[in-house]
């Protein structure tokens, strides 16, 4: 049994993987002296060990007792350590600030057992597991909650590559929401997330108190026609019944989705994607932008005229900002059934 100096100094290298920035090295400082102390065991003839080398001679100083509890032996992380570090960072708080937290219930950093770099080499090495299992773990997950909660749903697909397609979920109280307020339904992918690469479905009502409540949720990882039309079908299957009225923002895929799954649904075009456009899209075609987008409102973001009068009003703003000719506006009008509220009725 030799000491932990045994042996001279090498030099060493930690590779580290990556998933973002590939494989990258650390080195680790020897601290190897070359120190020969060590005892040596053997079993006798009575079956018993007995010490048959002893060297007690070392070539270095000791460590204070004071500094004991930083040595590697006397340092662990231990499974109330870890459910606290992962506790924690479910409320984005990171490792170092969960040693923090620690030290002060312990009573001080000595009685914690573990360093700073304990604690965030541990979510390092638990992050690299997650990179690489991340989605088994979150089907896993939902697959549990299904068999505890029957009521709630989820579905998914796999790409030819074996990684995530796509993945649907809803809850009983998405549920319950949906026979009440399901009427209108918003489907958004606008959201994508950065690391996966997918985008993020939120299917979105209004309540009585014109609060947004989620009516289920899905990520994807294709917007295209295929992807929706998937999507669509595992929601009807999983509310039991198609959407009535769906808004979506002017994507060409998700409406030949919803023509496809829904032809009997009412699909409109999201007015607050379309508003948001307009000073982009017609600002460099006129220098009174703001004023043209306040008289545009008075006959867009209202339901108490008539088409008759839409259709008269219209040209005569354009007209009056010198935008008659304008593409953007013209495509506008064309589709105006889908987003007007004149229209609706």
């Amino acid at each position: 049994m030799f000491v932990l100096r045994k042996g001279l100094k090498v030099e060493v290298s930690i590779v580290l993987h990556d998933a973002i920035n590939g494989e990258r090295k650390r080195r680790k400082p020897s601290k190897r002296t070359g120190c020969g102390a060590h005892i040596k065991f053997k079993l006798n003839d009575r079956n018993k060990y007995e010490v048959y080398v002893f060297e007690e001679e070392h070539n270095h100083s000791f460590v204070h007792k004071d500094d004991i509890q930083f040595l590697t032996s006397a340092r662990t992380v231990d499974y109330v350590k870890e459910s606290a570090i992962q506790a924690l960072s479910q409320v984005n708080l990171g490792p170092v600030r969960a040693f923090n937290i620690l030290k002060s219930l312990y009573g001080g950093y000595e009685q914690v057992g573990a360093t700073k770099n304990d604690f965030k080499n541990f979510k390092a090495r638990q992050s690299e597991y997650i990179s690489e299992y991340d989605a088994d773990m979150v089907i896993k997950h939902l697959e549990k909650k299904k068999k505890h909660c029957p009521n709630f749903s989820f579905n998914y697909i796999i790409k030819e590559d074996g990684t995530l397609g796509g993945l649907f979920w809803a809850d009983e109280n998405s549920k319950k929401s949906y026979l009440v307020f399901g009427d209108v339904v918003g489907f958004d992918a606008t959201y994508q997330s950065n690391k996966y690469d997918m985008v993020f479905v939120p299917f979105t009502g209004i309540d009585n108190h014109n609060r947004n409540i989620t009516l289920g949720v899905a990520l994807l990882g294709y917007e295209i026609a295929d992807s929706y039309r998937w999507l669509l079908r595992v929601y009807a299957h999983a509310f039991g019944s198609a959407l009535k009225v769906v808004v979506t923002d002017q994507d060409a895929a998700m409406k030949r989705a919803i023509q496809d799954v829904f032809p009997n649904s009412r699909h409109r075009i999201c007015m607050w994607h379309i508003w948001e456009k307009v000073t982009s899209k017609v600002g460099p075609a006129t220098p009174n932008v703001d004023e043209f987008k306040e008289k545009l409102a008075q006959i867009v973001w209202t339901d108490s005229i008539t088409t008759d009068e839409f259709e008269e009003k219209w040209p005569s703003i354009l007209s009056e900002y010198g935008l008659s000719d304008h593409e953007w506006l013209a495509y506008l009008y064309k589709i105006r059934k889908d987003w007007i509220p004149a229209y609706y009725l």
